[in-house]
């Protein structure tokens, strides 16, 4: 009988325990059964302990002190871990049953592969969306959509134009930490993308065309928040440029900064921080400039200008 590899899974929570019961139990419904799953609790101040150790020894608990973010409890999970291949969950996220199966299936037939993604989708209060994440990347797609699964060519030409990864969706070898060995904890946001593209620099890495876990939306995501994700999409596409030697992919990589500057404009114009949006138009113009840029910087502009007019005038008004 062959042994199958151990696989450990980790999981950052902070304040989770209305939701990740769940997540534990997606988890321990697997079809694949060598799993070690770790839990590193970021300095919960409710009952996510309490619910978590319910479901010991199956599940091994951690604590420490709140980080910020994911990067640090993710990084201090993978110094515990144990297994031969390694995957991430969200403590409000669903794992499908075969979805830890899929991935080592596609792992162990391609030894040359050192990550892999499955396909996710979207969920919330409502149901889950009619589209999964892959098909929503239309590069990808096209070359994946009539195949069960694929070894990417070029997958940081693919992650710079259309991310289709997340922190839930991929699983690595853990021989593969020799070229990023962990998340970077500058990051509050984003840091999925630039852990798993600077892997993708120097493994091969597959996709898998089926849906392996369900994200779910809530109030409280960290999507949620635009001028915290928007910063953190800029500040993990500018560290990536520091070593990337591609210059097509650079230029694809100032045109992501520039429109998360152009967002960040609209952002703080629509909350009357009117020089705040003129300065972040200006800077997505700087990081990507051609005609196109142009216009859309002449757009933003005139639509803040337009807006600090008319809340000059509505003041007037209210104080006559």
């Amino acid at each position: 009988m062959t042994i199958q590899p151990l696989v450990s899974i980790i999981i950052p929570a902070f304040n989770a325990q209305d939701m990740i019961a769940e997540t534990l139990d997606s988890i321990l419904a697997q079809t694949y059964m060598n799993l070690e799953i770790i839990v590193i609790d970021d300095g919960s101040t409710d009952q996510t302990r309490q619910v978590v150790q319910r479901y010991e020894p199956k599940v091994s608990y951690y604590y420490q002190e709140n980080s910020g973010g994911c990067a640090v409890p993710r990084n201090t999970g993978i110094s515990y871990s144990n297994g031969d291949y390694l995957c991430f969950m969200d403590a409000d996220d669903l794992m499908m049953p075969d979805r830890i199966m899929q991935q080592v299936d596609f792992m162990e037939r391609y030894t040359d592969v050192g990550l892999v993604f499955c396909d996710y989708r979207n969920f919330d209060e409502r149901g889950c969306y009619a589209d999964s994440h892959f098909k929503t990347c239309p590069k990808l797609w096209f070359k994946l959509h009539n195949q069960q699964d694929l070894i990417l060519d070029n997958p940081c030409s693919y992650l710079v134009q259309e991310n289709y990864g997340i922190a839930g969706s991929f699983m690595i070898r853990k021989a593969v930490l020799k070229f990023a060995p962990s998340f970077d904890p500058t990051l509050k946001a984003c840091e999925d993308f630039h852990f798993y593209y600077r892997l993708a620099r120097h493994v091969p890495v597959g996709v898998i065309n089926k849906v392996g876990m369900l994200r779910r939306l809530h109030a409280n995501n960290m999507s949620g928040n635009p001028k915290k994700m928007l910063a953190a999409g800029i500040k993990s596409r500018a560290l990536l440029k520091e070593t990337e030697n591609s210059f097509h992919i650079i230029a694809q990589l100032d045109r992501y900064i520039a429109n998360c500057h152009s967002s960040l404009a609209r952002y703080f114009a629509d909350h009357n921080q009117y020089m705040d949006a003129l300065q972040q138009d200006w800077q997505g113009l700087y990081k990507d400039l051609c005609w196109k840029r142009l216009q859309i910087a002449a757009r933003g502009i005139g639509r803040t200008l337009l807006l600090a007019l008319g809340a000059r005038e509505i003041q007037r008004w209210m104080a006559k």
